[in-house]
């Protein structure tokens, strides 16, 4: 039983790397498509959306994590 809830923890983190992976992907291609057009965005703008955004999914990864580590625990 406790390895079952393991295997799935890993699965949900799993995926949640996946989603980290497809959010840093998407926008790449977004600043890329953004940056091919007549007026270039700033450098620094665009390394600051990119951090705030892959801060933002890492964040949200982390807490779904804790929330994995701590249902684990209690059962």
């Amino acid at each position: 039983m406790a390895n079952e809830r393991l295997i799935l923890a890993i699965g949900q983190m799993e995926r949640a790397l996946s989603r980290i992976e497809a959010a840093q992907s998407g926008l790449i291609d977004k600043l890329a498509a953004a940056s091919s057009g007549s007026a270039q965005p700033d450098p620094d703008q665009a390394l600051q959306a990119r951090h705030d955004a892959l801060k933002s999914a890492a964040g949200q990864a982390i807490e779904q994590i804790d929330a994995l580590l701590g249902r684990a625990s209690v059962g």
